[in-house]
């Protein structure tokens, strides 16, 4: 069953989205880690991440590697306050796109502006 991740992180949101590239380029697509986004929002910014299990979402957050990306990206530092969300589902679909690259981001805060990273997908 996939599992839907949502963090919300409350502060300045350029600092937080530039901690949370950070954290995507050092943590990358660990096995099962379908897509990751993180936009910004009127207090902060939200990440949207998709696994394919729960097991797979628990092994890399456990991993020492995820752990040091986490710390070494400064989005503890950056929020104010946080939470997230888990929700398990078999409501997944995916469109013919086998990969988006992320486009430059602008400075102006827009809702509709996000950093998106997915994993290709299975030809099978």
């Amino acid at each position: 069953m996939s599992v839907l991740v949502l963090v919300r992180m409350t502060g300045k949101t350029d600092p937080l989205l530039d901690a949370a590239d950070r954290l995507a380029e050092a943590f990358g697509m660990p096995d099962g880690l379908t897509a990751q986004v993180a936009a910004p929002t009127d207090e902060g910014i939200v990440i949207m991440q998709l696994w394919e299990s729960e097991e797979q979402r628990h092994a890399a957050n456990e991993a020492p590697e995820g752990r040091e990306a986490l710390l070494q990206s400064g989005l503890l530092r950056e929020a104010v306050t946080g939470s997230s969300e888990v929700c398990e589902t078999e409501r997944v679909r995916f469109s013919d796109i086998v990969a988006a690259s992320p486009r430059p981001r602008r400075r102006a805060r827009s809702k509709t502006s996000s950093k998106v990273t997915a994993a290709p997908a299975d030809p099978t």
